[in-house]
């Protein structure tokens, strides 16, 4: 039996990637060890329409004092670490990590890692409008020798709209899937990110002809991984 750090994780951004990301941990932990003696987990799930309006308001403030308050809340719970299960609000992950007092993994820092270790030199970014047109992930990657691609302004709409419109209230369109299978076949590229947790829930490996990083996979195996660091 594996003694593990109480793993907390602030969810809600989405609330359906948030479910699959604790469902990856849970049959990550029975993958290695073949039994039930999951790791402790506790998690907050954010008010997520709260959060998308101060993304729109561009109110950075209060979009980090709701993180700051919800791993604050995890701490209190008994959590030994923490971890955003989303990609966009690790834009503001430093101003985040400086007011919390439990130690934070970075999805960017462990899929830079991931992607570096795979030996990718050049990679196409997908994720939302914040994602994809700010530089927090692009530079993320530069620290690695990583050079970022990301798809046309165009584009990078018809991405965002399945993700807030579709995605985050479950629903899988095979029509989306298509455009964004196109999106990605459109660039030259060693892999894709499928830089927002809600992604992995439409395009599959198969869907594609060049390597897929998956960022909910990958921050899911780093956090089992961290949380069983003694």
């Amino acid at each position: 039996m594996i003694n593990y750090k109480r793993i907390g994780i602030v969810g809600g951004v989405s609330p359906q990637s948030s479910a699959l990301f604790y469902k990856t941990i849970i049959e990550k932990h029975y993958q290695k060890n073949k039994d039930y003696y999951y790791p402790e987990i506790i998690m907050f799930s954010v008010d997520f329409g709260k959060i998308k309006v101060l993304q729109k308001e561009n109110d950075p403030t209060n979009y980090i004092r709701e993180f700051v308050k919800a791993i604050d809340s995890l701490e209190k719970a008994g959590a030994d670490f923490a971890v955003i299960a989303s990609n966009t609000p690790h834009r503001v992950f430093s101003q985040i990590e400086k007011q919390v007092t439990i130690p934070m993994l970075s999805i960017v820092d462990i899929t830079a890692d991931y992607a570096s270790n795979k030996g990718f030199k050049k990679l196409l970014l997908l994720g939302t409008n914040y994602t994809m047109r700010e530089d927090f992930y692009k530079q993320g990657l530069k620290k690695k020798g990583l050079e970022t691609i990301v798809p046309t302004s165009e584009e990078q709409e018809i991405v965002n709209n399945i993700i807030f419109n579709e995605l985050v209230i479950g629903e899988i369109r095979e029509e989306s899937r298509q455009n964004l299978v196109k999106i990605v076949n459109h660039y030259t590229a060693d892999a894709v990110i499928l830089g927002c947790t809600e992604l992995p829930l439409i395009i599959r490996k198969e869907d594609i002809s060049i390597a897929l990083i998956d960022t909910t996979d990958v921050f899911a195996e780093q956090t089992l991984n961290f949380a069983n660091k003694s």
